[in-house]
């Protein structure tokens, strides 16, 4: 390849077990030189291994909307469970 020597590798930045057979990898990759998270649903079964189309990606400009966003829902979570019906 000309560019192998420019090639930045993935960074795997944090892995979540979802199943006996799956996992969310979470990683920082760059794809046409723009450094992006990619959260990725990874399977881990006899008839396939490897990453699944199940996930999503952000572009860096989009990080602390997101982890904002979690922050919300955390906090209406923990709200919902003090209230009754």
């Amino acid at each position: 390849m000309e560019d192998e020597g420019n090639e930045k590798k993935d960074i795997k930045l944090a892995e979540f077990k979802l199943r006996d057979t799956s996992v969310l990898v979470i990683k920082k990759t760059t794809f046409d030189g723009e450094d992006r998270i990619d959260f990725r649903v990874w399977m881990n079964s006899p008839k396939y291994k490897g990453p699944t189309k199940q996930g999503f990606v952000l572009t860096m400009d989009k990080i602390d909307d997101f982890i904002k966003t979690v922050e919300t829902m955390k906090e209406k979570l923990k709200g919902a469970g003090k209230k009754s019906k």
